[in-house]
């Protein structure tokens, strides 16, 4: 019988998804895949021919039913199994798909204001120097021109975070009790205490304390764009240093010089009230699936 997810992270995107996957698969009794974001479903038998910053790892995904399920292959006997790809709240078809193949499975959403979440996206694409434009205002006023050239999902900066509208498509295709919504400010107030429930939601011992400490996917605007690129994109020096230093090596010196070399400016006020014109019907949308005031997002 075939190894198959029983759980997955849908997202959101720059809401802690990263994290997260790096502190479930802290506990012995999860297996997660090594990819971190397969983004199978988001993209089932579409082309992957995405253009734009960063369309490579789009356009990576995992292709095919096969490739899929050999992510989970190696999961040991009894293990609860799961992967993280934020792309699956987006992806319009990927609560349909998802049921098509897994419709038992567990499925855990951690949200983020999303007008903030906007604009950590927008500082994520900077520091990873796959945004071209320094300026968050003409990134949203690009957005159309972007869809209509097929760049990547990221780009489309104020749609991403629709949230109501997301989940609505999950909860018409799943019962309420196998997806689980959390939110971000809890995740930063207490993330033990947030583990300890999905730890509990995806039935493995719920007392295990992963590390916390280690932040990761920073975002700003980079102070100097040479040194961004030289960490963050593919380039001679960076190939020449895989051969010679440990993966992990490697991850804590990008994150030390990008944490060091990226500044984190201001959202504008055009552009938060942009946000807010755009977002509130869904905020209110939201508001209504959870039974929760979130009016605290559109101040």
């Amino acid at each position: 019988m075939a190894k198959l997810p029983t759980f997955m992270i849908i997202g959101a995107a720059r809401s802690g998804t990263t994290a997260l996957y790096d502190l479930v698969r802290q506990h012995p009794q999860v297996f997660m895949s090594a990819i971190k974001e397969p983004n199978y479903f988001a993209f089932e038998g579409e082309p992957l021919d995405y253009k734009g910053g960063g369309a490579e790892f789009v356009n990576n995904s995992v292709a095919s039913w096969d490739a899929y399920r050999g992510l989970f292959a190696d999961a040991p006997g009894g293990m609860a199994m799961g992967e993280a790809s934020p792309l699956y709240l987006y992806a319009p078809d990927a609560a349909r798909r998802i049921k098509a193949r897994l419709p038992d499975v567990k499925m855990i959403a951690v949200l983020r204001n999303p007008i903030e979440q906007a604009f950590s996206h927008y500082l994520y694409a900077r520091a990873q120097m796959i945004e071209p434009l320094d300026s968050f205002d003409a990134a949203l006023a690009a957005e159309p021109e972007r869809l209509r050239a097929h760049w990547q999902p990221l780009f489309q900066y104020s749609s991403f975070p629709r949230y109501g509208e997301q989940l609505q498509r999950f909860y018409a295709e799943f019962p309420a009790n196998q997806l689980r919504v959390f939110f971000y400010e809890e995740y930063r107030a207490d993330p033990v205490g947030l583990l300890r429930q999905i730890f509990e939601f995806i039935d493995v011992d719920p007392s295990f304390v992963p590390d916390v400490s280690h932040e990761t996917n920073m975002g700003g605007q980079p102070r100097h764009a040479w040194l961004q690129n030289l960490v963050m994109r593919p380039n001679p020096i960076a190939s020449l240093a895989a051969t010679i230093v440990p993966p992990s090596a490697r991850q804590a010196i990008r994150d030390l010089v990008s944490k060091r070399n990226l500044s984190r400016e201001k959202m504008s006020d055009a552009a938060r009230a942009k946000l807010v014109d755009a977002l509130q019907d869904d905020i209110v949308l939201l508001q209504g699936l959870l039974k929760k005031d979130l009016s605290y997002w559109l101040e």
